[in-house]
């Protein structure tokens, strides 16, 4: 892994003029470990922070999951009441269109019969 280091133009002239007749190259190199350190130190942080963002929304979603298990579960309960009622509705549909059948069906017979009592005494077929 390359790093690259940035050091602002007054700031490297500043390091040069430190250094001397020392390389500014061997001056970075003194201190990389400390760069390093101070990188790994960033580098753990940035990580806790992200860490701790993630298992927030973990729990987030955790309870919208539950949320969602519930909503399921109580669809369920709704869909089998609803089967139920749709079956007891078609039992009592089936029932009244039986009862609406012999009705007509009556009324039919006595229509007839009306209309054979209203006929002309020569033309009954008695």
């Amino acid at each position: 892994m390359t790093v690259r280091i940035v050091v602002p133009r007054e700031k490297f002239k500043e390091l040069k003029a430190e250094a001397g007749k020392e390389d500014v190259n061997s001056l970075l190199l003194k201190n990389l470990s400390r760069v390093e350190r101070t990188l790994m130190a960033e580098r753990e942080e940035f990580l806790t922070e992200r860490m701790a963002k993630l298992q927030e929304k973990l729990a987030e979603m955790e309870e919208r999951i539950e949320e969602l298990r519930e909503f399921y579960e109580k669809a369920l309960q709704d869909k089998e009441i609803m089967i139920a009622e749709r079956d007891r509705l078609r039992k009592e549909n089936a029932e009244l269109r039986k009862v609406v059948e012999e009705r007509r069906k009556m009324n039919e017979r006595r229509k007839g019969h009306e209309a054979r009592d209203k006929a002309p005494e020569g033309s009954r077929k008695d």
